[in-house]
């Protein structure tokens, strides 16, 4: 990051009618044929979902439109001789003011993720920023050029990605002009985003020309698929029904349950992203050679692979818990295949509570065992939790009695696993079900006690600070509230059955606390 633009007071947002104004001035210019200059973009589809859940939080149709907000990113990725690779997007800003500007606390949080990349080892780095034009139009203000500015000067491949949502899905045509030099249109259905860069960064910013002085940039979007959009709607359903934000920002700390009903939205009321089947988002093709076929069969095995999901996921819902399985196992294999093993975790253990959910508790285990050791190989606190609580959980609800140490043992260790992620109700949910046991079946109350007692701390902990992964009922601020009123009842009902005077103490002693 310059120490120039360091300096700046930078101001995403504008007035509505400042940024019309501008976009009309510059709408013959988008009509035009751009000059492609610079390395084309991948943006993986991840990334852009974490841009469509940030944006969608603060611009939908629950929202009255004069209080859309709009917000702030960075791009994290790398780039080789050819193009610029998009792994992830990072939200920078939150709240509630109509203008959003950079402070120091964002400039701390990219250096925290940027020492968070060193630290993994995978050569990422900060390779452009996003920010929204809700109901605006896609194009680059004064401000956003001056921004792409202080970051291009430094790195002549740094990109700028707008994005409004009320273009999503919406049909356009494209002239495109064949290697023989052939020109023909396409019609699109458009992604919501277009991505920039400054044609000239030594540019006098009172040249006439300062307002048009950047270009389109040619990208495609590795995954995204009519089949990815229907998953990533269930996901804002599943955040909304817990009362999550439908994307954090980085470094936030969020109140589970919004105080604010303007802010509490519905499925139906999200902006309304397109699956029928007519839909097709390629972009320009300009891979050629090799990384063509590499990145095009890429690009199909996702596809496949999120299709075969949403089948699955429709069959459990019918309660075909058998075609359910295979064709969650078939997506799996394919996300093996590209080696996406962040999203063959998540399905792994999305596959596992449904076979739980449908009495299938050896298919399970299975799948809770095989998360485990993937999750295990590639390091992942947050999955590993998941995969021994469904192991341990699963465990005792055979309900033999020598199988019990075995099983505490695993839930214990998701609960360290757990607390090391960041993921305080996951610890809670852990502890709760331990204290049941030596509660319940093994009659220690001294001992349920303790685990009682250690599971609404983290119960508390996890009221001002959520996990971004976890989207179960363990994650809404009113369940949590009321566990933690149920188990302070419960811990003062068993203090009296406490033998020992000495632990009797400490246990009333902790609670009074």
């Amino acid at each position: 990051m310059s120490e120039e633009f360091k300096g700046q007071n930078i101001n995403v947002g504008k007035e509505d009618n400042d940024r019309e104004s501008q976009h009309k001035e510059r709408h013959p210019i988008e009509e035009n044929k751009e000059e492609k200059m610079g390395k084309s973009v991948i943006v993986k589809a991840e990334a852009y979902k974490t841009i469509i859940l940030y944006a969608s939080r603060y611009a939908n149709r629950a929202i009255p439109k004069k209080d859309w907000k709009e917000i702030y990113g960075i791009l994290v990725g790398y780039s080789d001789d050819d193009f610029v690779y998009v792994e992830n997007a990072e939200a920078l800003t939150y709240g509630h003011a109509t203008d959003v500007q950079l402070d120091q606390r964002h400039y701390v949080f990219i250096t925290e993720i940027q020492d968070k990349l060193d630290k993994e080892g995978k050569n990422y780095f900060m390779v452009g920023w996003f920010h929204s034009h809700p109901g605006l139009g896609l194009f680059f203000s004064d401000i956003d050029i001056l921004n792409q500015l202080s970051f291009q000067i430094n790195n002549p491949d740094f990109c700028g990605l707008v994005f409004d949502h009320t273009l999503l899905g919406k049909k356009k045509e494209e002239r495109i002009t064949s290697d023989e030099g052939t020109e023909h249109a396409i019609t699109k259905y458009d992604t919501g985003f277009e991505i920039y860069r400054l044609k000239d960064v030594n540019m006098d910013i009172n040249s006439k020309n300062f307002s048009q002085n950047f270009y389109k940039i040619a990208y495609i979007v590795d995954g995204l698929n009519k089949f990815f959009f229907a998953n990533v709607l269930s996901e804002l359903s599943a955040l909304v029904s817990v009362g999550k934000p439908l994307q954090a920002a980085y470094g936030e700390h969020y109140e589970l349950e919004s105080s604010n009903k303007k802010d509490e939205i519905k499925k139906e009321n999200l902006v309304e992203i397109p699956i029928s089947d007519d839909i097709e988002f390629d972009i320009d093709d300009f891979f050629y050679g090799d990384i063509s076929k590499k990145v095009k069969k890429k690009t199909q095995l996702k596809e496949e692979a999120e299709q075969l999901i949403y089948e699955g996921n429709q069959a459990f819902e019918e309660r075909d818990a058998f075609m359910g399985v295979e064709k969650y196992q078939q997506g799996i294999k394919k996300y093996k295949e590209i080696k996406d093993y962040d999203r063959v975790f998540e399905l792994l253990r999305n596959l596992s509570e449904h076979c739980i959910a449908s009495s299938h508790q050896i298919l399970a285990k299975e799948f809770a065992e095989e998360l485990y050791s993937l999750s295990e190989k590639y390091n992942n606190l947050f999955y590993r939790a998941e995969a021994n609580y469904l192991v341990g959980y699963l465990s005792l609800r055979e309900g033999e009695n020598e199988g019990l140490e075995s099983a505490l043992k695993k839930i214990q260790k998701a609960s360290i696993d757990y607390e090391h992620a960041g993921d305080f109700a996951g610890a809670g949910k852990c502890y709760h079900k331990i204290g049941t046991i030596y509660h319940s079946r093994l009659n220690k109350p001294f001992n349920a006690c303790l685990f009682y007692e250690q599971a609404i701390r983290s119960f508390n902990e996890a009221l001002s600070k959520g996990h971004p992964l976890r989207t179960s009922i363990w994650s809404k601020s009113e369940l949590l509230s009321e566990k933690i009123i149920e188990l302070r009842d419960i811990v003062e009902e068993l203090i009296p059955k406490i033998e020992n005077p000495d632990e009797r103490k400490k246990i009333q002693e902790d609670l009074e606390r």
